[in-house]
Protein backbone atom coordinates (compact mmCIF):
# COMPACT_ATOMS: atom_id res chain seq x y z
CA UNK A 1 0.00 0.00 0.00
CA UNK A 2 2.93 2.31 0.74
CA UNK A 3 4.29 1.81 -2.80
CA UNK A 4 0.91 2.78 -4.26
CA UNK A 5 0.89 6.15 -2.45
CA UNK A 6 4.48 6.84 -3.48
CA UNK A 7 3.50 6.27 -7.11
CA UNK A 8 0.48 8.58 -6.74
CA UNK A 9 2.65 11.31 -5.20
CA UNK A 10 5.30 11.00 -7.94
CA UNK A 11 2.60 11.04 -10.63
CA UNK A 12 1.00 14.12 -9.03
CA UNK A 13 4.35 15.93 -8.96
CA UNK A 14 4.98 15.07 -12.61
CA UNK A 15 1.54 16.36 -13.62
CA UNK A 16 2.17 19.56 -11.65
CA UNK A 17 5.55 19.98 -13.35
CA UNK A 18 3.95 19.47 -16.77
CA UNK A 19 1.32 22.10 -16.02
CA UNK A 20 4.00 24.58 -14.92
CA UNK A 21 6.02 23.98 -18.09
CA UNK A 22 2.95 24.52 -20.27
CA UNK A 23 2.14 27.78 -18.50
CA UNK A 24 5.72 29.00 -18.95
CA UNK A 25 5.59 28.04 -22.64
CA UNK A 26 2.39 30.04 -23.26
CA UNK A 27 3.63 33.07 -21.33
CA UNK A 28 6.95 32.98 -23.21
CA UNK A 29 5.17 32.63 -26.58
CA UNK A 30 3.45 36.00 -26.09
CA UNK A 31 6.82 37.73 -25.72
CA UNK A 32 8.20 36.27 -28.95
CA UNK A 33 7.59 38.75 -31.72
CA UNK A 34 7.27 37.55 -35.32
CA UNK A 35 7.23 40.56 -37.65
CA UNK A 36 7.49 41.34 -41.36
CA UNK A 37 10.20 43.68 -42.65
CA UNK A 38 8.53 46.69 -44.28
CA UNK A 39 11.55 48.85 -45.10
CA UNK A 40 15.33 48.70 -44.98
CA UNK A 41 17.38 51.86 -44.42
CA UNK A 42 20.98 52.27 -45.56
CA UNK A 43 23.30 55.31 -45.45
CA UNK A 44 23.24 57.46 -48.58
CA UNK A 45 26.81 58.57 -48.09
CA UNK A 46 29.49 58.82 -45.46
CA UNK A 47 28.18 60.75 -42.45
CA UNK A 48 24.75 61.25 -44.01
CA UNK A 49 21.33 60.05 -42.86
CA UNK A 50 19.69 56.75 -43.63
CA UNK A 51 17.50 56.39 -46.74
CA UNK A 52 14.86 53.71 -47.31
CA UNK A 53 15.41 51.43 -50.31
CA UNK A 54 11.73 50.94 -51.17
CA UNK A 55 10.23 54.31 -50.22
CA UNK A 56 13.22 56.65 -50.51
CA UNK A 57 12.28 58.28 -47.19
CA UNK A 58 15.00 59.68 -44.99
CA UNK A 59 15.30 58.31 -41.47
CA UNK A 60 16.79 60.43 -38.72
CA UNK A 61 18.21 58.11 -36.03
CA UNK A 62 19.51 59.82 -32.89
CA UNK A 63 22.55 57.55 -32.53
CA UNK A 64 24.97 57.38 -35.43
CA UNK A 65 26.71 54.18 -34.20
CA UNK A 66 24.52 52.00 -36.39
CA UNK A 67 24.80 52.34 -40.14
CA UNK A 68 21.53 50.53 -40.98
CA UNK A 69 17.95 50.19 -39.73
CA UNK A 70 14.78 48.25 -40.51
CA UNK A 71 11.13 49.15 -40.12
CA UNK A 72 8.75 46.33 -39.17
CA UNK A 73 5.00 45.82 -39.51
CA UNK A 74 4.53 46.44 -35.79
CA UNK A 75 5.31 50.11 -36.48
CA UNK A 76 8.76 50.11 -34.90
CA UNK A 77 12.10 50.92 -36.47
CA UNK A 78 15.28 49.42 -35.02
CA UNK A 79 18.99 49.83 -35.71
CA UNK A 80 20.96 46.74 -36.70
CA UNK A 81 24.29 45.49 -37.96
CA UNK A 82 24.47 45.97 -41.75
CA UNK A 83 26.81 43.10 -42.54
CA UNK A 84 24.90 40.57 -40.47
CA UNK A 85 21.43 41.28 -41.92
CA UNK A 86 22.31 42.34 -45.48
CA UNK A 87 20.60 39.34 -47.09
CA UNK A 88 17.25 39.86 -45.30
CA UNK A 89 14.65 41.15 -47.77
CA UNK A 90 11.64 43.45 -47.51
CA UNK A 91 8.51 41.36 -46.94
CA UNK A 92 10.38 38.57 -45.13
CA UNK A 93 8.98 37.31 -41.83
CA UNK A 94 11.56 37.37 -39.03
CA UNK A 95 11.62 36.96 -35.28
CA UNK A 96 12.97 39.67 -33.01
CA UNK A 97 15.25 37.79 -30.64
CA UNK A 98 16.65 40.61 -28.49
CA UNK A 99 16.46 44.37 -28.31
CA UNK A 100 19.36 46.11 -26.57
CA UNK A 101 19.65 49.91 -26.63
CA UNK A 102 17.24 50.09 -29.60
CA UNK A 103 19.51 47.70 -31.54
CA UNK A 104 17.83 44.49 -32.66
CA UNK A 105 18.97 40.94 -33.29
CA UNK A 106 16.86 38.88 -35.69
CA UNK A 107 16.44 35.31 -36.83
CA UNK A 108 14.62 33.72 -39.70
CA UNK A 109 11.94 31.05 -39.58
Amino acid sequence: MKAFWMKVIVLGLLVLLLMCLLIVQFVNRDKEDWVVIEEKYFPEGVGEGLVGIKSGKRLDMNDSNSSCAMKFDNGRTYKLNCEEYLDFTVGEEVKIVTIEKNTVKLRRK
